[in-house]
């Protein structure tokens, strides 16, 4: 058998020699972000092998720096993407609602967070008027629409 010389070395498989592109294109596992080889430092998650650099939330991109992650149809989301897949962010704040959560206007938000469009205090479920999609409290609405 005739060897070139390969300049990173080679790799065996099955008494067969492979140039390093070569082995890790046939034989390698792929990182489950980019489908490229991992060859040298990866995370594993997800059921998969990724290259640090490919372990981000798969929407916006961002690397997850405390290693903390969350996940949703085998992808790994930020926090707030999660969320936003699960349609639990809120309304009134865009930020994930873990805690209660007051549903109105077929959209949900933190019970601090629906408060009257114009003057701005705090509803409660069930005692606001609503006009063209945005709450109102009673008197509100009376003055300006009543």
């Amino acid at each position: 058998m005739f060897l070139l010389s390969c300049p990173s070395g080679f790799h065996e498989k099955d008494e067969d020699p492979y140039c390093s592109y070569d082995y890790y294109r046939l034989f390698g596992t792929v990182c489950a972000g980019c489908s490229e080889p991992v060859k040298e430092s990866y995370i594993s998650a997800l059921n998969g092998l990724w290259h640090p650099q490919c372990f981000v939330c798969h929407v916006c991109r961002t690397p997850f720096l405390n290693g903390s992650f969350f996940e949703n149809d085998g992808l790994p989301l930020c926090e707030t993407h999660y969320h936003s897949c699960r349609g639990s962010l809120c309304a009134g704040c865009d930020q994930p609602i873990t805690g209660r959560c007051v549903t109105a206007m077929g959209r949900k938000f933190h019970p601090q967070h629906l408060n009257c469009t114009f003057c701005l205090r705090q509803l409660n479920k069930g005692t606001f008027r609503e006009q063209e999609g945005k709450p109102y409290c009673q008197a509100c609405f009376a003055r300006l629409y009543g």
